[in-house]
């Protein structure tokens, strides 16, 4: 505790005798002034302004719709398995038929939203995973 308290009038002093120094220096004019510029704020562009709120905007939007569609499939997830359990005549009423796709007939756009299908199928099963 002695210690600290030594310390701490040392930096007290310290300070002190910092800041008369600065005082002599500026009253016998040893130290040379710049004169200010009028500018404290560097120039901001109306299109750096623009790139940033852009790019601010893209992620948040991102953010937003992914969050959406996270907290659909894990409502929808958790509605179907309580109704399964829950009402089991309702939920044979609503089950998918399933029915066999012909893979060589397919045009590009057709192969383009099945494979877009089999990706949001992957989430919804690892979603479904997660909350089982």
């Amino acid at each position: 505790m002695l210690i600290t308290i030594i310390i701490f009038f040392i930096a007290i002093v310290s300070i002190f005798l910092m800041v008369m120094f600065r005082a002599w220096e500026i009253k016998t004019s040893r130290v040379e002034t710049s004169p200010k510029n009028g500018r404290i704020f560097p120039e901001i562009y109306f299109r750096h302004i623009e790139k940033i709120m852009l790019y601010l905007t893209k992620h948040i939007i991102q953010w937003i719709v992914l969050k959406l569609v996270k907290y659909w499939f894990i409502l929808y997830t958790k509605t179907k398995k309580w109704t399964c359990n829950n009402l089991p005549k309702i939920h044979s009423f609503f089950k998918k038929k399933t029915r066999e796709i012909d893979q060589n007939r397919n045009s590009f756009i057709r192969r383009a939203v099945l494979e877009s299908k089999m990706k949001i199928r992957g989430i919804k099963e690892k979603i479904r995973k997660e909350h089982e």
